[in-house]
Formats: structure tokens, C-alpha cells, sequence
């Protein structure tokens, strides 16, 4: 009796002092190496409530976002193998930065693409955040048809960035 009530204590303790009770978070930040950071944010189930911005009318649902006092860190899991990020993961990433920082108030310094044989760190800069802009202005301009499609042959389609909005696919 006295063991048990020892135990429940202690997972109790364990619990109020992680507040992180989820076995797969925990395995997540273990494995991209986030000590010290919390997870606020999880759509490991696809359930979750995605994030919107109203000043790019884009909306996103990172896999996880850890916040450490006032840094956060948006991460994705892909499942492909890859001997460097891809550009579409990459500004994928790039719109969790804005959207956290319209949605939280703060600018991710950087965030992590966790593939099935690596893992790497981008960092926010201009340049990312310059390209993902832009791409955006092009995604409205496409979408309100004032561009038009830039080449002829369909074999690109698949991974072009703009397929789920093309007029053309």
C-alpha cells in the first residue's frame, strides 16, 4: 500500500513538473534534440485547429510548434529520404514562421524539416522570408487569374508549388 501510494506521487510529481504527458512529443523533441522546450502546438493526429494569418491570406498546420520563453520552433516531418532540404519543404516551413508570428506575436528565429534520414535546422532570414513572400504574391495573382500559366508542358504540374491553384492542372 505504502509502495503504490509512493509511485502515484511520484508520477504525479512527474507529471506537474513535465506537463508533457504525451509519449510521442516526448520522442519527438529526444530525437530533434529540443531539451527545455515545450510543445504548444501538435497536429500529430491531423485534428488540430489550423493557423491563419489575415495580412497573407494563407493558413497552415505545422506538425508541432516548442516554445522556450520566447522562442519557438516550428517543426515538420517528412517521410521522404533526402540528401538536402527540399526548396517546397523549405518555404513550407518558411509560412509556419509568418503564421506563428502573426498568430503568436513572435518571430521564429528557426525551425527544424525532419526527414526520414535527417534532420536540418533552417534559419528565418530575409532571403527565406523575401522568397516565401513573394511566392505568396504570386499564389494571389495566380489564384485572381492575372498571371498566367509560364510553360507548356504539363510533366512539371506534380511538383510545382502552385497545383492546388492552377487554373491549368
Amino acid at each position: 500500500m505504502v509502495i503504490a501510494f509512493v509511485i502515484l506521487i511520484i508520477g504525479l510529481a512527474f507529471i506537474l513538473l513535465d506537463r508533457e504527458t504525451s509519449l510521442v512529443i516526448r520522442e519527438v523533441k529526444r530525437t530533434i534534440g529540443i531539451k527545455g522546450y515545450r510543445s504548444i502546438y501538435s497536429d500529430a493526429r491531423g485534428n488540430s485547429k489550423p493557423l491563419h494569418s489575415d495580412i497573407y491570406m494563407i493558413s497552415g498546420k505545422p506538425d508541432y510548434i516548442f516554445k522556450r520563453g520566447d522562442d519557438f520552433i516550428p517543426v515538420e516531418l517528412k517521410s521522404t529520404v533526402v540528401d538536402m532540404p527540399l526548396e517546397k519543404d523549405i518555404m513550407q516551413l518558411a509560412i509556419y514562421f509568418l503564421l506563428i508570428e502573426e498568430n503568436y506575436g513572435i518571430r521564429p528565429q528557426k525551425g527544424r524539416l525532419i526527414y526520414a534520414n535527417k534532420a536540418y535546422e533552417i534559419v528565418n532570414n530575409y532571403h527565406i522570408r523575401k522568397r516565401v513572400i513573394n511566392i505568396i504574391k504570386e499564389m494571389g495573382n495566380i489564384k485572381n487569374g492575372t498571371i498566367h500559366r509560364y510553360h507548356v508542358d504539363k510533366s512539371g504540374c506534380h511538383t510545382c508549388l502552385y497545383r492546388d491553384i492552377c487554373q491549368y492542372t
